[in-house]
């Protein structure tokens, strides 16, 4: 038997999307968006609004941004069921937007610096998507 190995190339965020393709963007920066990587608006664009469960991860991101919490208390205060949240806590976390707090029971999740620094543009996709 044969067997056929592929070795893929690792890619870089750098790689998939340049830094200076959003040249054009620079126009369009309000008073609060001066430091905003345009890479980091456009995947918080595709989580939230691009998808179907874009704004239950809304919903969770916004509930971080005041304490760290764990999934069963996610699920309680947003009326959502439990296999739901562990569903977009997992996409959540994939794109290093919030981070798993290790301890002896249960595990907390809390926003990453990167979010907490860019909470205004979570705040601009809610509020132009209609939820707040």
């Amino acid at each position: 038997m044969f067997v056929f190995m592929v070795n893929f190339p690792v890619f870089s965020l750098d790689t998939i999307i340049p830094r200076d393709i959003f040249w054009f963007m620079d126009s369009f920066k309000g008073k609060n968006d001066s430091k905003v990587d345009p890479r980091f608006k456009m995947i918080l664009w595709s989580i939230i609004a691009g998808t179907r469960g874009g704004i239950n991860r809304a919903k969770i991101l916004s509930l971080l941004a005041n304490m760290p919490l764990n999934a069963n208390k996610i699920a309680t205060t947003l009326k959502l069921d439990h296999k739901t949240v562990i569903h977009h806590v997992n996409i959540l976390t994939k794109n290093e937007l919030i981070v798993k707090e290790e301890k002896d029971y249960g595990a907390s999740y809390k926003l990453t610096q990167i979010m907490k620094d860019n909470q205004n543009v979570l705040v601009e996709i809610m509020e132009r998507i209609g939820t707040k």
